[in-house]
């Protein structure tokens, strides 16, 4: 039965009605000079599909049944929402999302951490996630922005939580219990902790973006090294990343599904408008020219469905979500 789910969730990410992956292109809104709209575009993730509790909150399912308020998911909903507010000044949009940041305070725990793969009951990896780190961020700074409410930004002695205390822990070591590692002259946020040390190329994009988000409104030179260095990781590890007709969701070697590709697209086209490394635009451009082929559309999507039915070995086939 679990082999027909997740047909049926491929089928509904070919066709475009898997909410959770939904068309991230570049977004409409961001700037370089200040924190404002989001990079990747995530007002899709806003629809009429999404399961809502009686809080306005996103609950999500996994193929394995499990009911679970997953961060990430959360987030990047409340991200499309500030967009969304920003495109029309509805402000439906914006008390939504100041509901979705209140969430986010209000589930930090007091190292700055947010439990995000133990939600789902994951049995591969630790629960610590700097794309849900990140993301997390870029909702209290959003948060913090709009309402002007230091809450969102510096911990108060009355609310120990805070977007400072979020990006410290994204910043710390994995051997430390955090989401980045450090080894050598590389500087590198896993999306998901374990000892694989998988590094999947969206989440490290994804947990870049939340730290230039906190290097907008904090000069400290600490951050900016960081970022400068991971950035610099990034260029000297995109090759990794590269199958020659593909891109690779991660440095493992599982291969990227066509929306994971078209995000990787996307995020090096952002990365270079933002940052203006030339290594950036010659993989996207690079990586567009597969996604334009055809036939290396369906290599890809033989091999990414052979190793989602055949490999778990990196990640836990139960814990993917449906919608």
């Amino acid at each position: 039965m679990k082999i027909f789910k997740i047909l049926k969730r491929w089928l509904n990410m070919l066709s475009g009605k898997s909410i959770y992956h939904v068309r991230q292109g570049e977004g409409k809104y961001y700037s370089k000079e200040k924190v404002y709209g989001y990079y990747n575009d995530m007002t899709k993730k806003v629809n009429n599909v999404v399961l809502l509790d009686d809080k306005g909150i996103p609950i999500s399912k996994t193929i394995n049944g499990v009911i679970a308020y997953f961060p990430i998911t959360i987030l990047q909903y409340g991200l499309g929402l500030f967009d969304l507010y920003i495109e029309t000044k509805n402000s439906k949009y914006i008390q939504k999302f100041i509901n979705i940041a209140n969430w986010t305070l209000e589930n930090q725990k007091e190292d700055g951490m947010w439990n995000c793969m133990g939600t789902l009951n994951d049995t591969c990896h630790k629960t610590q996630s700097s794309m849900c780190q990140s993301e997390a961020v870029s909702v209290l700074l959003r948060s913090y922005i709009y309402t002007g409410d230091e809450k969102y930004l510096i911990s108060a002695k009355s609310i120990p939580f805070s977007a400072k205390k979020g990006i410290d822990f994204m910043i710390l070591d994995v051997k430390k219990g955090g989401t980045c590692s450090y080894y050598k002259k590389d500087v590198i946020f896993q999306e998901y902790v374990s000892n694989d040390n998988l590094s999947v190329l969206n989440g490290w994009i994804f947990s870049i973006f939340g730290l230039y988000d906190y290097t907008l409104i904090n000069n400290d030179r600490k951050y900016k090294m960081i970022l400068e260095n991971s950035i610099n990781s990034l260029v000297n590890n995109l090759s990794k990343y590269d199958r020659g007709f593909w891109t690779n969701y991660d440095m493992r070697g599982t291969i990227a599904s066509p929306a994971y590709h078209d995000i990787h697209i996307a995020q090096l086209k952002l990365l270079f408008n933002i940052f203006g490394l030339e290594e950036f635009r010659k993989y996207s451009e690079k990586w567009k020219k597969y996604q334009n082929n055809k036939f290396y559309i369906l290599i890809a999507m033989f091999i990414k469905m052979k190793q989602k039915i055949f490999r778990s070995k990196y990640y836990d086939i139960n814990t993917s979500l449906v919608s």
